[in-house]
Parts: C-alpha cells; structure tokens; sequence
C-alpha cells in the first residue's frame, strides 16, 4: 500500500517500530541554531550510560503496557511515550534524542517507583482525520511529502527553516501525536485522572499551515480537538496553558477564534517565534499572554500563573486542562533567559492541579515541549510530576459536577422562556446590532458574529 493511498484511505499512519532504541554512548554535540534561540553557542551534555542490563529491564517495562491496564479505581497519574520518537536526529541540534532519553533511561526508573505511576508505551497512530482537525490538508500532504523524499533516499528536507526531517523524523512525529491522542482518551475515559506525555519532536510551534521552531505537527492541539471532536457530551470546553519559554503560537491559533478553547502562555519577550503580545485576548476574551522580560524573576513567573492566569482558568470553567509543559525557562537552559528553577514548575503545576479538581474533575493532559539542557529537563520533569502525583484527587462533590455541555443543555432547556432573546432573534441580529446590545450591558463587543451571538444567550430576562 502506497503512503498516497493509505492517505487516500482515511487509515492510520504507520511508524516503524525502533528494534534498538537505546545507545549506551553518547556524543557530546554543538550547534548554533538560527530563529529559535538567536546565535548562542550551547552544548548538550555528555549523558551517562545506562547498563545493558538496566537498558532491557525498562525497554521490557514499557513495551509490556502498550495500553493503561483495566484496574479497580481510577490511578492519578500514568506517564506515556514511546521509542520511536527517538528516532528523529538532526545533527547538531539542542532538540536531540538525548533529551527523551535522559528522561526514560535515567529519570523514570527510579521516579516511577517513588511515585508508583505507569509508564505506558501506545502502539497508536494518527489518523488523517485527527491530523486535520488542527492542520490544513495541504500542509499534511507537504508533511508527507517530505517524509516520502527522506524515505526514498534524500539526507534532509527543511519543512521550514527550523525544523528539518530526516530519517526517523516521521515514524517520531507521527507517533508524539498518537501518543498524545491515547493519553486524551485514557482521561476522558476515566482510565486515569493526569497523563503526561512525554514525546519529541515537540508541537506547540505548529500552525495549522507550516511547521516551526523544531515542531512538525502540533501535538497537544489534535489531542485538545479530539477530545472535543470524540466526546461532545462530556468536552465542551478545553483550556490549554503554556509555560514554555517560547510562546506557543500554533496553541493559540488553534484556541483563538473558538469561543469554546481558552489559552494562555507565560513567555520570555522578546524572543522566538515574536508572537504572544499581551493586547491578543482572542475571539471573546479566551486568550491572556502574560510575557516576562529576559531576567524576569521566578515570582514574576508565580504571580503571573497565581494571580492573572489561573483565576481567569476557573471563570472560563473548561472540562479538561492540557499543559504545554516546557521547560526551557530554566536557568540552566541554552536556549533563553529566564531565572525559573525546577520548584517554580513544581508549584505552579501543582495549583493548576487544585484548579482541575475544582473545574475538570481533575482532569489534565500534559505534554512535553521544550526543555533543552538534558539534566534541568530531567529535574523540571521530577518536579512536574511528584506535583501532577501528589495532589489529592478530586474530592466526591468535585467528582460530581456535570460537564459543561451537560450543563448548558439543562440550563437552555429549563430555562430558555427566561432568556432575553429567543435563538430566533439572535440568529436575525446582525453584527452591529449583536454589538449594539452587548455594549449597552457593558460586555465585549470584539469576535466573530458566532461569539457575539453566543455571549448575547448568556443574558437572562
């Protein structure tokens, strides 16, 4: 079957499984990047070698949960990869495999055991339909394409000035964004309360049009628009909060016109991909960029989450909360200018934790990003998750609460004879019209005529 027509299809697409994922020596690598991290010279370091022994025993502990295991109760936390995205290598590059394998060669034997969470390995593939919910056709077939020239014997092709495919690059992009997709699934399902997702290439570069900043597809994002696509009844509503250190663009393109869809992103400014002004606030107030200067303080980065953030999180109310967790505002890291140690990440996921109980029922979907110096990748993670781990469950009235389309639905049906407008005379309203009677209540008047519309509903007689 040729990769045209199994797109053709509608099928999943294949990745190669990796038969020898792991090396035991590494190389110690330099590299001048270009857009994402301006001209500093940065090198990855030499990582330790795990024993062959050691090397077997994990690589049996994940192939042998290829799926989260039917068990009595919900666990709180499972963690998800998978080799095969080790197999995307770019030379000389800071986003190299040595990242993901630092995390599950050195820092997940031990952690999974303190901690007692699953680590699970999904055979799961995207299909094209999951891929274009967040990305056109034509940039698939692009995707594609270039996958198809590598395959058939081209060394590189450039998707975009940043990030290249080589050999490997597609069996790991395509599987980050399975992965991802399993996770979303097992959470929604009830299988598991808070999945991390710890894949590469990371995604939250990606628009829906290109590839940018080391990213092919944007992982979080089909994970966000499958749970919404998949489960109408029980995900209306999804927030997706960034703190990588670079603002997450293809996150907010794909949140900022769906009124649906909140975003909001701590990040360095100036810096790579430009984007994240603070005066963007999206469609109907769904999207907040708070960006701190180089050498903004961790309390910078605390109050940020704390104070601006996470309080416009619970009005919003989502049914699911995905983190864009990246980590490359550590000090330690290459690759940008801010001062936020590994604790810092431990506090704030741990009150966007507390935040999901109150509005999710706990649930979260957490996905790597960046995160470029192996060894503060390898603590910001610990901290990530002993936070993601520890925070109690929801609480039984927490449990309780409906899903927002649950709720709207038994809101408007009991309800709708006390509306201000019936959805007859919303639907005749034009868009100065629609404004005209929001500002007189002192409401947003900016976004599309479907938002307008829909903030309007809200008014009871």
């Amino acid at each position: 079957l040729t990769l045209a027509a199994a797109w053709a299809a509608g099928g999943a697409v294949s990745g190669s499984l990796l038969s020898s994922p792991h090396r035991h020596h590494y190389q110690r690598v330099e590299h001048r990047p270009h857009g994402h991290g301006g001209h500093r010279m940065t090198r990855v370091p030499m990582m330790p070698s795990r024993s062959k022994q050691q090397l077997l025993r994990l690589r049996r502990q994940l192939h042998s949960r290829a799926a989260l295991p039917s068990q009595e109760g919900t666990p709180t936390l499972a963690v998800y990869t998978h080799t095969d995205c080790l197999r995307h290598k770019v030379t000389f590059h800071p986003e190299s495999p040595e990242r993901l394998r630092h995390l599950i060669e050195d820092v997940m034997p031990e952690l999974s055991a303190d901690l007692g969470f699953p680590l699970v390995q999904p055979d799961r593939n995207p299909t094209r339909e999951e891929l274009s919910r967040v990305h056109t056709d034509k940039y698939i077939d692009t995707a594609f394409e270039a996958f198809q020239q590598v395959s058939d014997g081209e060394p590189s092709v450039y998707l975009d000035s940043d990030t290249q495919v080589v050999e490997g690059t597609q069996d790991s992009a395509v599987r980050a964004a399975g992965v991802t997709l399993q996770a979303v699934e097992d959470v929604v399902e009830g299988r598991v309360r808070r999945a991390f997702v710890m894949v590469r290439p990371p995604g939250h570069h990606a628009e829906s049009k290109t590839a940018m900043g080391f990213c092919v597809f944007n992982n979080i994002l089909i994970g966000l628009a499958h749970a919404q696509a998949k489960y109408p009844d029980t995900i209306r509503k999804a927030a997706l909060l960034d703190f990588d250190v670079h603002h997450g663009n293809g996150g907010q393109e794909g949140c900022d016109t769906d009124p649906n869809r909140f975003f909001a992103s701590t990040h360095q400014a100036p810096l790579f991909p430009w984007k994240g002004l603070a005066r963007e606030t999206g469609v109907d107030l769904n999207v907040i960029n708070v960006p701190l200067p180089k050498d903004s303080s961790p309390q910078d980065f605390v109050d940020a989450w704390e104070n601006t953030i996470l309080p416009k999180v619970k009005g919003f109310d989502p049914d699911i909360i995905f983190i864009s967790a990246g980590f490359d505002a550590h000090p330690d890291d290459p690759l940008a200018s801010l001062n936020i140690e590994e604790e810092h990440f431990g506090y704030v996921t741990e009150k966007i934790a507390h935040l999901a109980n109150e509005v999710s029922r706990g649930c979260i979907v957490s996905v790597l990003e960046g995160g470029y110096d192996p060894h503060a990748l390898g603590r910001c993670v610990k901290a990530h998750l002993t936070s993601l781990a520890n925070v109690p469950e929801p609480s039984h009235e927490q449990l309780s609460r409906e899903p927002s389309a649950l709720a709207s639905s038994s809101s408007s049906s009991s309800s709708t004879s006390q509306m201000l407008f019936t959805p007859e005379q919303l639907q005749a309203m034009d868009k100065s019209t629609l404004r005209a009677e929001l500002s007189a209540r002192g409401l947003p008047t900016s976004g599309r005529l479907d938002a307008l519309r829909e903030r309007l509903a809200q008014i009871r007689a």
